[in-house]
């Protein structure tokens, strides 16, 4: 009877045990395909952290932060196809979730390219999803200090740095020569300047699409001595369609810009005049947009084996709302201690005037790059 017992016993667990087992070598057999994903993919990190310090005029207050976090994955599928994921971390400011750190994706596109010389266009690209636009992205391969805040035209909310669409980049004339681009700056090498171009929904990536319109957003940049004075670049760029509401205010943006990079020193100046936004606030409740015009220029001076750097940007705006023109400005002052490539210590000085209202901010940030 004994023996029964312990036969039947066996029978029962057997299944039981077998079941287990196959369960287990389908986590092990997971676990091993994602450490080969990962393995040939490229994973990296930006976060901005800190202390900031605000003084209001009547309040003031202080904080300890993090201001963005971006987390990049990017895998090449061949030669000629590969894909990026960035999710974008940040403080939520309003709603339920007011002081959270939100989790929202900032890339998430596929990537088509090739090498080479076609007629006067190399390395083309061709990317789809939500993608960068055009002129931020470059504009950030000069002004290195998205740890102080956004760009000018992002700013004050006339472009978006990313958004829903297809975005297409090609260098113009081959590249420029290597001690440049080891030296000074890799990105964007081309020989004679770049090219970029797109089509959008126009909201911008964390916003939805409130209309039917699609824009259509350019940016040229030339470089026009690419021997005698290899870092100095034309860029005219802009935007056409509608703002992102359902009364489809005008958006027509147009910008030229200047800039000049060496060992040394980064240069970068440009002036804007827009009818309307990317997002559709400069309108009236009629859906009339505002003109709106201003400029901005940066400078980042590189000493000391290019360890230290003094860096400095102002932005002013003006828009002609219904009300009455609305002025804005924003000066940064600021010093940079470079750790290991992009890793850096910031302290800086930012001071924000909207008409009657003015803000004076004093941050001191780490940027963390892995």
């Amino acid at each position: 009877m004994r023996a029964k017992r312990i036969i039947l016993t066996l029978i029962i667990a057997i299944p039981t045990i077998t079941n287990a087992q196959e369960k287990a070598d389908s986590i092990l057999q997971q676990n091993q395909e994602l450490i080969k994903f990962l393995s040939t993919s490229n994973v990296s990190t930006q976060i901005f952290l800190g202390y900031q310090y605000f003084d209001k005029g009547t309040t003031s207050s202080n904080e300890f932060t993090v201001k963005r976090g971006y987390i990049t994955f990017k895998k090449d599928l061949n030669k000629y196809l590969s894909g990026r994921i960035t999710p974008d971390l940040t403080v939520d400011k309003e709603g339920d979730g007011l002081g959270d750190l939100e989790m929202r994706l900032k890339y998430c596109y596929i990537d088509f390219h090739t090498k080479g010389n076609f007629w006067i266009f190399t390395n083309p690209s061709f990317l789809a999803g939500e993608v960068f636009t055009p002129w931020l992205h470059f504009e950030e391969k000069i002004n290195h200090y998205r740890i102080q805040g956004p760009q000018f035209l992002d700013v004050i909310k006339i472009l978006s740095s990313a958004d829903f669409g297809v975005t297409s980049t090609m260098l113009l004339g081959g590249e420029v020569n290597k001690d440049y681009q080891e030296n000074v700056s890799k990105d964007y090498p081309g020989k004679y300047g770049s090219i970029a171009f797109g089509i959008y929904n126009g909201g911008g990536y964390h916003s939805i699409e409130n209309n039917n319109n699609k824009t259509f957003q350019w940016r040229v940049s030339l470089r026009p001595f690419p021997s005698a004075i290899t870092g100095l670049q034309f860029s005219y760029l802009g935007a056409y369609g509608k703002g992102n509401t359902s009364l489809n205010p005008t958006w027509n943006t147009q910008a030229g810009a200047i800039s000049y990079q060496n060992r040394k020193v980064n240069l970068l100046g440009q002036a804007y005049t827009s009818v309307g936004n990317h997002t559709g606030s400069y309108a009236d409740s009629l859906g009339n947009a505002y003109n709106s015009k201003g400029w901005s220029v940066f400078a980042e001076y590189l000493m000391i084996h290019n360890k230290i750097s003094l860096f400095s940007r102002y932005d002013y705006s003006t828009i002609d709302a219904i009300s009455g023109n609305i002025n804005t400005e924003q000066f940064v002052f600021g010093i940079a201690y470079h750790i290991y490539k992009q890793n850096k210590v910031v302290v800086d000085y930012n001071k924000q005037k909207s008409n009657s209202t003015k803000i004076n901010l004093f941050e001191v940030l780490f940027e963390l790059a892995l």
